[in-house]
């Protein structure tokens, strides 16, 4: 925000230099970046935080002025002269859309004379660095430059059916802009239009067809409010920017509109030789209630950690455009201009007591007492689940927390709830909060394959979000490990058992079958520890994997951190080597088909075999030599005494025991 020296002089009184005040305000969070000799003046480049829109004006950094030096803030006072001739007669104003153009104003200005502005309004631009155009465009950037509230001027005799019509474009609508240039338009769009066409755009530019020019006798004088996320959206996707859409995009005050408009048209009188016609037309869907925050003055002390005394506090309150009653002795009700949206809590006014009484005056903390905090230990399990699966040669993706509808339906393997959906989603097919990872790892895994990546080995850490019984708004946020890859069933059985292991997950855990619409059912299976389900696995189904155009089926899993944290173990067990060697012996027995593997280890383990150490799968038979409903399943056993080497007879008896275990609990016999 460039600011005029001397104009600044015309709304308080001032005795400082131009450095000095370029270091007050500096002081006072109102960084100086530069300041410049214009002729006789000097122009202070002032950078401006997009929470501050009141200070791009010089009545906005004035005010900071004023209570800097103690002096009294002077906003000219409007004495608007007007004709007989009502404005309602003259024009009309429709607003299609309230939330994009919460307010509208026009005035009618007749009878102009266009010209040169005044030599003084004309240096007074210049030294911000606008090039002066004529007396009436000087004027409306005058006003804004003054008060921050954008004005334009259209020549009225132009506006087909004297009616202004703010409404969003039409889908390819053009327009030819003051800039020369053409854009086209779509539905997000705001336009001032006519009956027949569009004449601006709104909040950011002018229309060519209707700007002023040298014959304009009639000025129909617009001042507004405009929703500043569309005027951002409209700026940034036509690639078009003005000093307008700049104050726009931050947001206007609301009871400038008016008064600016008032301040214009009368300086269009003055200047331009102009009459104003009677009233003015006046849309508001405004509705801003005076707003009031409590203050405790103890509060101030805890925060800046110096005291701050009641009076004083609404002092540099009131200095800048603030009112304050006392309530007590120790709290202020503070009344919050309008101007000041970004003021909403307590905080906020304890930041502008510091600012006012001096930043320099906050003592710094000679010392400060640091304490050490350990993660927790969900997060030790999460960093340590990561670091196992890029161990493993995972690649870990960050993914979005949005799916459509029908992905957030289909993949919701935690609970059968419909999903949340958004009111206002930035894309039509991200409309529903996740409810599971593997979707968008599956779509990374569809990109990497049209890379010529055909074997992907992903995994992410990350939240999904389900909903509540009974109609809860908050949705549980559950934090889930997922990955995909191109493997075999068991290689990725293999990588969870192993983070499982690592984590110290191996006591009351079991693998049982499970169905999910997405899943193969004939390659498909979930753990529990104890009663409570950790997580699934299993192959994509075929219909799942054409939805993603994927070559092959992946493998997926996906675990419940929550879970797996509470039944984690991460603390270091010291196991000494052994230094005796270990006997083992293999196995194969015939069982019915439907004994699982998890029965058979579990029915090993519990047989009594003495210095049984570890029980290896090895794989399944079925064939001529096994009869139908029946399968042969190969294991091996590890034997080991932690003092001596043992013997054959000991391996045997063991063994023995195992078998008959075998066959008495399973039914299970020595394969021929």
């Amino acid at each position: 925000m460039k600011v005029s020296y001397l104009w600044l002089k015309d709304y308080c009184d001032f005795d400082l230099t131009p450095q000095q005040l370029a270091d007050g305000l500096s002081q006072r969070g109102l960084a100086c970046e530069g300041l410049e000799a214009v002729g006789e003046d000097f122009c202070l480049d002032l950078e401006v935080t997009a929470n501050r829109p009141d200070l791009l004006s010089h009545i906005g950094v004035a005010r900071e002025i004023a209570a800097m030096v103690g002096s009294r803030l002077r906003i000219p006072e409007v004495n608007l002269r007007e004709e007989d001739q009502p404005v309602e007669r003259l024009a009309r104003v429709e607003v299609h859309d309230p939330q994009l153009c919460p307010r509208y104003t026009a005035r009618v200005v007749y009878d102009v004379e266009v010209g040169p502005s005044p030599v003084e309004m004309q240096r007074r631009l210049q030294t911000v660095g606008l090039r002066p155009i004529n007396n009436i465009v000087d004027i409306t950037n005058y006003v804004m430059l003054e008060c921050g509230q954008p004005e334009h001027a259209f020549d009225f005799e132009k506006i087909e059916g004297r009616t202004v019509v703010v409404r969003p474009a039409a889908e390819g609508e053009k327009l030819v802009l003051i800039d020369q240039s053409e854009v086209e338009l779509n539905t997000s769009n705001l336009v001032i239009a006519d009956h027949g066409r569009p004449v601006a755009l709104a909040g950011v530019m002018g229309g060519l067809q209707s700007e002023i020019s040298d014959g304009t006798r009639v000025v129909l004088l617009e001042s507004a409010k405009f929703d500043p996320v569309n005027i951002r959206r409209t700026s940034r996707s036509l690639g078009k920017s003005s000093d307008s859409s700049y104050r726009f995009e931050r947001g206007v005050d609301t009871p400038t509109v008016e008064w600016a408009s008032r301040r214009a048209a009368a300086l269009m009188r003055e200047l331009a030789g102009g009459k104003v016609a009677r009233g003015v037309l006046d849309i508001d869907f405004t509705s801003e209630e005076p707003r009031s925050i409590v203050l405790r003055i103890p509060r101030i002390e805890r925060v800046l950690g110096m005291p701050v005394s009641l009076t004083e506090a609404g002092k540099h309150l009131k200095s800048i455009g603030f009112s304050v009653r006392a309530e007590g002795h120790d709290r202020l009700v503070v009344g919050v201009p309008s101007f000041r949206q970004d003021v909403e809590q307590e905080i906020d006014l304890i930041e502008e007591v510091a600012r006012c009484h001096g930043y320099e005056k906050v003592p710094a903390a000679s010392s400060l007492r640091i304490r050490a905090v350990s993660d927790s230990k969900f997060d030790q399990v999460v960093r340590e689940a990561r670091g196992v699966l890029v161990r493993l040669g995972y690649h870990e993706a960050v993914t979005t927390s949005f799916a459509s509808v029908e992905m957030a339906q289909e993949f919701s393997p935690w609970n059968k709830a419909e999903p949340i959906t958004l009111s206002n989603p930035l894309r039509s097919d991200q409309s529903a909060l996740r409810t599971s990872l593997l979707p968008a790892l599956l779509e990374a895994a569809r990109v990497s394959q049209g890379h010529g990546v055909e074997a992907v080995r992903l995994f992410e850490v990350n939240r999904v979000f389900l909903r509540r019984p009974g109609g809860q708004a908050l949705p549980e946020e559950r934090t889930c490990v997922a990955v995909v890859a191109n493997e075999d069933f068991a290689e990725t059985k293999g990588t969870v058992e192993t983070l499982l292991e690592r984590l110290g997950v191996t006591t009351n855990l079991s693998f049982e079958e499970v169905d999910h619409s997405f899943l193969n059912p004939g390659l498909a299976g979930h753990w529990r520890i104890g009663t409570s389900v950790l997580g699934y696995l299993g192959e994509l189904s075929e219909e799942a994997a054409e939805r993603f155009h994927l070559h092959a089926a992946p493998m997926v899993a996906e675990l419940d951190m929550e879970v797996l944290s509470a039944a984690a173990h991460l603390e270091g067990r010291f196991r000494p080597l052994p230094r005796f060697p270990a006997v083992e012996r293999d196995l194969a027995v015939v069982v019915d088909e439907r004994v699982t593997w998890r029965e058979i280890e579990e029915t090993v383990r519990g047989a009594g075999a003495e210095h049984l150490e570890a029980v290896s799968f090895g794989e399944v038979y079925r064939g001529k030599q096994i009869e139908a409903g029946k399968k042969s399943v190969f294991f091996r056993l590890s034997y080991r005494a932690p003092d001596r080497t043992l013997t054959s007879e000991e391996v045997n008896a063991s063994q023995e025991r195992v078998v008959a275990a075998l066959a008495e609990a399973l039914g299970a016999r020595l394969r021929d």
